[in-house]
């Protein structure tokens, strides 16, 4: 899982002090560094003394990144979508209401002419008789029209709708063109329609609304494995900075050694033991231990980026301060326990089970309107004219008008071809993503048995790896105590020296594989939300 091997103090070190010494000319071999692993704290790269910034914890590192990191942001807005849409599913069924008002005025253009005839009474006592008078009258027509209405739309879950409708409306011309001018009209009527066969039923009305639900569903695991992976991309950062430290040190300290080396073959050439090609040796050695130094400080710094990038973090102008060690888990691990919590807790197949449902759900409309389209309309009214607002409102139900109908619609496309291929291809997906399934399925046996054995090898490598920096340890000390009792040469004491140094990079190196190993096992149980007290709940 490392991404940087462990290195070894440089080779030349080595050839540097091939030529032969003898124990009575030789100065005393530099004594062994501490036998250690993972401190518990370790300091930045080339921190000053007391140095006083807060340590750094992985669990403090993984709060930041769940709160800061983009990708984590990003997806909870599409959580936040995928819940909108099941509202807006669901809105298909609220009720419509409606209030319109309209008043119209016309004036034609057009004149009326028309013969008015007067005629007057004869007058007994003038004694005039009764005279008829005939006079021409030019009119315009006009109306002035208001309507009101009130209207209530409900769509039902078994695909139909319910539509009721309140009209109050005044009608005035002039000339009078009815017996009562103005007419004050009132109106209430109720309309219904409803599918029998393509479109029809509630699990059909329902699906669309599951549907979304499953879209939800489906963000939110979605978003919940976006989240184990921000923790396992922490987590791994994280140890490979540990890991890029503490090799960082071993390169500084193979620097100090190839510099004691030279110095020390510069006195001997001196006084005629060694001669220039001993010093040359010894000044490629420095310069190579210097130049892996040199690239050590480059990896550090890119992990430490890594690290801040994983974080969410944009300001890279402060550096990573001192970060602790967590120590490994020492539980019991096993495929089948690994594997039900995989089961369970992991996002993975419940998103293609998920996906399942809503295949299903789609091909059980497609299956619904694989018939023709039948359905039915009826509805009824009542209908009143009086001569004042009130009356038109309070009488409207009492008639004496009404009206009623009822209808029945048949259509169907010649064959039904297009729903019956839109059916096959939704049946084709649920069998797809079934087959999908067990594929995933299978590949999560594979990834928590690689994983369970992961564990269990590098649980192993420490324990190896930790006897080999003891047996080294030793090695060193009898070879020391050889060179002090003149039976070994400087070539001898570096040799040890420099498998001791192997010896604790491979035990650093397998320790953090050993934390990475356990933090990939996490992810694939998802297990690592309870470990960092994560709760994904809105």
């Amino acid at each position: 899982m490392l991404r940087h091997p462990a290195c070894a103090i440089p080779a030349l070190l080595i050839l540097a002090a091939a030529a032969a010494l003898r124990a009575e000319d030789a100065p005393a071999a530099p004594p062994a560094p501490p036998a250690s692993a993972l401190p518990q704290t370790m300091p930045a790269a080339d921190a000053p003394a007391g140095d006083s910034r807060p340590v750094l914890t992985l669990g403090q590192c993984v709060a930041d990144a769940l709160a800061k990191n983009f990708s984590v942001r990003i997806q909870n807005y599409s959580v936040d979508q995928a819940r909108a849409g099941v509202i807006i599913a669901q809105s298909t069924y609220d009720p419509i209401l409606g209030v319109n008002w309209q008043r119209s005025v016309n004036k034609s253009a057009d004149s009326i002419t028309q013969l008015v005839q007067t005629t007057s009474a004869a007058n007994s006592t003038t004694g005039a008789a009764a005279t008829t008078t005939t006079s021409v009258i030019t009119t315009y027509p006009q109306s002035d029209n208001q309507a009101t209405s009130v209207s209530a739309t409900q769509n039902l879950l078994t695909g139909g709708q319910v539509v009721a409708n309140y009209n109050l409306g005044r009608d005035q011309s002039f000339p009078a063109s009815q017996f009562l001018d103005p007419v004050y009209l009132g109106t209430a009527s109720l309309s219904v329609s409803q599918p029998l066969l393509a479109g029809a039923g509630t699990s059909y009305a329902r699906a669309l609304i599951q549907i979304a639900q499953l879209n939800g569903k489906i963000s939110e695991l979605s978003f919940k494995s976006t989240v184990l992976s921000t923790i396992f991309n922490v987590e791994t950062a994280y140890f490979n900075v540990v890991f890029a430290r503490q090799q960082y040190e071993v390169d500084k300290d193979a620097v100090k050694l190839a510099q004691q080396l030279l110095d020390e073959n510069t006195v001997k050439r001196r006084t005629g033991v060694m001669t220039d090609l001993d010093v040359v040796q010894a000044q490629a050695g420095l310069a190579s231990a210097q130049t892996t130094v040199i690239s050590g400080k480059q990896v550090l710094d890119n992990d430490e980026d890594t690290l801040l990038q994983a974080m969410g973090v944009t300001d890279f102008r402060l550096p990573v301060g001192p970060i602790e060690v967590p120590p490994a888990p020492s539980g019991e691990v096993s495929f089948d326990l690994s594997y039900k919590l995989a089961r369970d807790n992991g996002p993975s197949l419940a998103v293609i089970e998920a996906t399942i449902e809503q295949n299903q759900l789609t091909a059980l409309r497609a299956k619904t309107n694989n018939r023709p389209q039948l359905g039915v309309t009826g509805g009824a009214g009542y209908d009143t004219a009086q001569n004042s607002y009130s009356n038109a409102a309070t009488k409207v139900w009492s008639g004496p008008g009404y009206n009623w109908e009822a209808g029945l619609t048949l259509s169907f496309p010649w064959g039904l071809r297009q729903n019956k291929a839109l059916y096959r291809q939704a049946m084709d997906s649920v069998a797809a993503e079934k087959a999908t399934l067990d594929q995933s399925d299978q590949a999560l046996t594979v990834q928590v048995r690689s994983g369970v054995r992961s564990v269990l090898a590098n649980r192993q490598s420490v324990a190896s790896a930790t006897q080999n920096v003891a047996l080294s340890q030793k090695q060193y000390d009898l070879q020391k105590a050889e060179f002090d009792n003149g039976l070994a040469t400087s070539y001898d004491v570096l040799q040890a020296q420099n498998q001791l140094e192997n010896a604790r990079v491979t035990l650093i190196q397998s320790e953090v594989n050993l934390r990475i190993a356990i933090a990939d096992l996490h992810f694939l149980e998802g297990t690592s939300l309870d470990l960092y007290h994560v709760d994904l709940k809105p």
